[in-house]
């Protein structure tokens, strides 16, 4: 009989974790296509009595750990890439010649880090918990809390709002590992990229000033086969 108790008290506990990883894994597939694909990402700073700072990027991504980034606009900025490979980034200024490690959880622009042009799996960097369900602009939303796997991912923590019905995320909060909140973010404007609806537009706001915010917005999304040459520091260099 205590056996059987036990065995009845540990199953949901498994199952609970093993959906939380389900959901996460197919709310990233909301978010970017599985596979070899290229978009176009514009970041726009915004800040008051600034005039907004537009920069735009074009982002190969080949799997979940090869990702190349070209900046391609203001002219002062083109030249420039970024490269994951496993677990490391890499950039590459024509100035230094050579390219330069950096940390995911650098900013980029505004409240914008390195890995979230970089990196989108979240189910690849973070094991999900099942914090509870909510109601999130105006969707029944299951409430996820990340914790990072390792030290080399963008956030130590992120808790996660996903629609129920769509798996579409909603928001997020981003945190370090001290716990404290760094930034919200808020996935917007759902359009048809590559056969499905996506966001097409990710919003953050600082934690701290209210009234600082960034947005990432993604288009032109093509999904085609990518060459290894791309993802390899040497062509970096190529760019300049």
């Amino acid at each position: 009989m205590w056996s059987a108790l036990a065995l009845l008290l540990v199953l949901p506990v498994g199952a609970s974790a093993q959906d939380a990883e389900e959901i996460v894994r197919k709310a990233d597939l909301v978010r970017a296509p599985e596979g070899s694909f290229i978009w176009n990402v514009t970041i726009t700073v915004y800040e008051p009595g600034k005039a907004p700072l537009v920069n735009g990027f074009e982002v190969y991504i080949k799997d979940a750990n090869r990702t190349f980034v070209k900046f391609v606009s203001p002219a002062r900025n083109v030249g420039r890439s970024l490269l994951y490979l496993d677990r490391d980034l890499w950039i590459y200024l024509p100035d230094a010649g050579k390219p330069v490690r950096m940390p995911l959880a650098q900013r980029l622009l505004g409240q914008v880090a390195n890995g979230d042009i970089a990196r989108t799996n979240y189910s690849g960097d973070y094991t999900a918990k099942l914090a509870g369900n909510e109601n999130a602009a105006g969707a029944q939303a299951y409430v996820l809390d990340l914790k990072a796997k390792t030290k080399e991912v963008t956030y130590a923590g992120i808790r996660y709002w996903v629609a129920k019905e769509t798996f579409h995320p909603i928001k997020a909060e981003f945190y370090a590992g001290t716990g404290t909140l760094l930034k919200t973010g808020v996935f917007e404007q759902y359009k048809e990229h590559g056969g499905r609806l996506r966001p097409a537009r990710l919003t953050f706001v600082d934690a701290i000033r209210k009234d600082v915010k960034s947005t990432m917005e993604f288009s032109g999304l093509r999904i085609q086969e990518l060459p290894d040459k791309y993802f390899n520091k040497t062509y970096m260099k190529s760019l300049d």
